[in-house]
């Protein structure tokens, strides 16, 4: 895809000389960060991690890189707008069926990034996750919706930041409309920073 991965593992304390931050899948969020006591089905969470994604985001906004978020990374993004989640969603962890099975349907915003790289205004998508958007944060705009009401995407107006709730990693090598949203993010990784220089 013409892009070179850059690992930042928790704890680092600044973003390097970089185009683009993407923000993976991985543990649950820290409720505490959102202004919530724990549920008892909220999983491992890992602090250290949350603050140094929650700084890189900040760091990267400051920096006007794009962003793409993917499942914990459409969360991340959403807690450091001033967002909540909801922390527990019954029926949506479908694991024990493989990485890329596709376990619902969503409606897409055909005007949104994701609706442009999908071309479609439904897609069956792979989820993996058992929380979700609550109360979504200012300045984010929901793109994509699961049946139930779940938030299933979400951009900025600038479309700096592009997130999505599902695993497109996962679903690149077969499906096409995964592989063009990585395509996408690279190439306005790439906008960025021939305005940049």
């Amino acid at each position: 895809m013409g892009a070179e991965a850059v690992e930042l593992p928790a704890g680092t304390p600044a973003l390097p000389e970089v185009d683009g931050l993407l923000l993976p899948g991985g543990w649950d969020v820290d409720p505490s960060l959102y202004g919530e006591e724990p549920d008892p089905k909220v999983g491992p969470v890992d602090r250290e991690l949350d603050d140094t994604e929650l700084r890189l985001f900040a760091q990267a906004r400051d920096r006007g890189l794009p962003v793409m978020g993917i499942c914990r990374g459409q969360q991340v993004i959403n807690v450091a707008m001033g967002g909540s989640l909801l922390q527990h969603l019954d029926g949506h962890e479908v694991r024990s069926f493989g990485r890329s099975h596709l376990a619902h349907t969503i409606e897409v915003d055909p005007k949104s990034e994701l609706g442009r790289a999908a071309g479609l205004q439904k897609l069956r998508v792979n989820s993996l996750h058992h929380q979700a958007i609550g109360k979504l944060a200012p300045g984010l705009m929901q793109t994509a919706r699961g049946d139930d009401g779940t938030v299933e995407g979400v951009e900025t107006s600038d479309g700096l930041i592009v997130a999505v709730q599902c695993h497109p990693e996962e679903l690149a090598a077969d499906l096409p409309w995964a592989r063009n949203l990585f395509e996408r993010f690279v190439e306005r990784a790439r906008r960025a920073q021939t305005l940049r220089s």
